[in-house]
C-alpha cells in the first residue's frame, strides 16, 4: 500500500467536479448507493487520482436553520507537478535560509529576490 502523508511527493485532490448531492425526497437502495460511490471513485481514478476515498459533508452554517442536502465528494491523490516540486523546493530554500539568518520567511524572501536582482 502506497503512503500519502508524503506532502512533499503527494498532493491531495478534492474531486469537486463529480461532487454528488444526496437528495431529501429520493429512495435509495443499498445497490443504487454502492453504484453512485462506485462511480465516483471510478471517475476519480479516471482523472488520475490513486488512494481514493469518500468524504461526505453536510451544508447547514451556524447561522441557518435549514439543513441543505449533504454531498459526497471523492479525495485523492496525486503527484506533483514539475512546477509544484520546484516551488516547493523554493520555500524549502526561502525557510533554510529564514532559519539560518534568524529571520521571518518574509524578509528570507526579501533577500533571495535582492541576491536574484542582484542588488545584494
Amino acid at each position: 500500500m502506497t503512503d500519502y502523508t508524503n506532502h512533499k511527493e503527494w498532493l491531495e485532490v478534492e474531486d469537486w467536479e463529480n461532487q454528488y448531492y444526496l437528495q431529501e425526497y429520493e429512495q435509495y437502495q443499498p445497490d443504487c448507493l454502492v453504484g453512485i460511490l462506485n462511480n465516483l471513485i471510478q471517475k476519480a481514478e479516471a482523472q488520475g487520482l490513486e488512494g481514493c476515498y469518500l468524504k461526505f459533508q453536510s451544508h447547514m452554517e451556524s447561522y441557518e436553520d435549514w439543513l441543505g442536502n449533504p454531498s459526497v465528494t471523492v479525495v485523492g491523490y496525486r503527484k506533483h507537478s514539475v512546477d509544484e516540486k520546484e516551488e516547493i523546493k523554493e520555500q524549502m530554500k526561502l525557510e533554510a535560509l529564514a532559519k539560518e539568518l534568524g529571520i521571518t520567511p518574509y524578509e528570507a524572501s526579501v533577500v533571495m529576490d535582492l541576491k536574484k536582482r542582484g542588488k545584494l
